[in-house]
């Protein structure tokens, strides 16, 4: 609160403690429906007051080393139109999940896995991969609204419905709990499973029917502020919603300070991985970014020698900058394009319900989308602020972290948590009861959950200290 978040309080003074699915009591303080927001404007101005020097316009390509140390970053900066070094005595992501590589999703658009595939490229140890949480409501139409969080979970103790294309309640089919107390989960699975069986919305998905709602608990869940430009009357008509890639539960192996087994390399946030496992309750992802971001940011401190200069590499990103700035060959896809046939490919393929013959499609189309790679041109002439050519690079990284969670949802043929097969409805705790980790010089590997240990280093552990793993490329 000191530094501007107006945290939303009673008449008391005491904190007003939101519940949501899965939660036995209240707990979560909040300041409405933009908590995130209101939390990133305050955390930006803090930096900027404490003299933290911040690049914009930039596109981190490549996290640098020196005798096996993240010692800097390569950048393309945008306002210079050229790609250059950022030096650093440590590396921190926090860049976020990767579900922005569907065609349907609840972040913003930016949020394409760059810190997975940075991480990849680097030699860092990634785990738990094929885990994606969806949100479970997310409006599809009207087209204007489509991709809009609409938060059932608020509504659903006070009178809202959940209905399928007929106008019929089924969340009962799926799950004995009430759907009051119904996590993001087991709501995201009921409708997707019922418009599975033929009796969905006409897009896809399910109908919130909140007309038996009180006028005020709408205004207290900040609903004309959520709607106002979008003429949508939510105690009145029914919305048409559907789950949709919410939150990345796998990513960096990290310890309880936010470091990597790449010395040097530390991470925060969505984009590691160990706190939630499988799943996780809605309220936590905040507290998750605030509580490792501090860690992260003392170890990597503590960490830091003096910067030194690095060389600009001349490697494959260097290649492929100049090859984006080179005119487009006859019949050439643009960007967008093949952007758009990644994020179909996932969501198609590597959505809510996953099968094995949906993940090899999926994968077979990324193939196709990495074939057009080389072919990819910038129509805007010269590298400063194209944007265009921004996006070529950038889709490199959303390809390697759409490949890789779809090819771990693949591996895991079960159904836990937040990842669901169709082919595999159950869990197989004999078999799966464990966690896929990868590398890039080792693939995948197994290894069993121990339950809750402390993971005071991680070390650069091979394959043999990694207890019964079994190795796939």
């Amino acid at each position: 609160e000191g530094w501007g978040v107006g945290w939303k309080r009673d008449g008391d003074g005491r904190h007003r403690l939101a519940t949501f699915g899965g939660h036995r009591f209240r707990r979560a303080i909040h300041v409405g429906l933009r908590t995130g927001k209101v939390l990133m404007v305050a955390l930006g101005r803090r930096a900027r007051a404490l003299g933290v020097a911040v690049r914009d316009h930039s596109v981190a390509l490549e996290i640098l080393r020196r005798d096996g140390v993240a010692a800097g970053v390569l950048l393309f900066d945008l306002r210079q139109g050229a790609l250059t070094v950022l030096p650093a005595g440590a590396v921190v992501l926090a860049t976020g999940g990767n579900v922005a590589m569907y065609a349907l999703h609840s972040n913003p658009d930016e949020v394409t896995g760059d810190g997975i595939a940075l991480a990849h490229d680097a030699g860092a140890t990634l785990a738990d991969l094929e885990f994606v949480q969806s949100y479970p409501t997310v409006l599809i139409a009207p087209a204007a609204a489509r991709g809009l969080h609409y938060p059932t979970g608020r509504l659903l103790g006070f009178g809202a419905r959940l209905l399928n294309g007929r106008g019929e309640e089924f969340f009962h089919r799926y799950e004995a709990l009430p759907i009051q107390q119904a996590t993001r989960d087991a709501l995201s699975r009921a409708i997707a499973l019922e418009h599975a069986a033929g009796r969905g919305s006409p897009h896809g998905g399910a109908f919130v029917d909140a007309s038996a709602v009180a006028p005020e608990t709408l205004r207290d869940v900040h609903f004309e502020a959520y709607f106002q430009d979008l003429a949508i009357d939510v105690g009145r008509d029914w919305q048409e919603v559907a789950p949709t890639p919410h939150f990345t539960l796998g990513g960096l192996r990290i310890d309880r300070d936010g470091r990597t087994d790449l010395p040097g390399l530390f991470a925060a946030g969505e984009v590691a991985t160990g706190l939630h496992g499988a799943n996780r309750l809605t309220g936590v992802a905040l507290p998750e970014a605030l509580v490792f971001g501090a860690a992260a940011g003392r170890a990597a401190a503590a960490f830091a020698p003096t910067p030194t200069a690095l060389p600009l590499p001349d490697g494959p990103w260097h290649a492929a900058f100049a090859a984006a700035l080179h005119p487009a060959p006859a019949g050439a896809p643009h960007v967008g394009e093949a952007a758009a046939a990644l994020r179909q490919a996932m969501q198609q393929g590597a959505g809510v319900l996953k099968s094995a013959a949906s993940l090899t499609a999926a994968l077979t189309a990324l193939d196709a989308v990495a074939a057009m790679l080389p072919r990819l041109a910038s129509r805007q002439p010269g590298a400063r602020l194209n944007w265009e050519l921004a996006r070529i690079l950038e889709l490199r990284h959303m390809l390697v972290a759409a490949r890789l969670h779809a090819r771990a949802a693949l591996r895991r043929e079960e159904s836990r948590g937040a990842h669901l097969r169709l082919d595999h409805p159950q869990a197989d705790e004999a078999r799966w009861r464990r966690h896929l980790h990868h590398r890039a010089d080792l693939g995948f590997t197994e290894t069993p959950d121990l339950g809750r240990t402390e993971t005071a280093d991680l070390g650069r552990t091979e394959t043999a200290d990694l207890g019964s793993a079994e190795t796939a490329a």
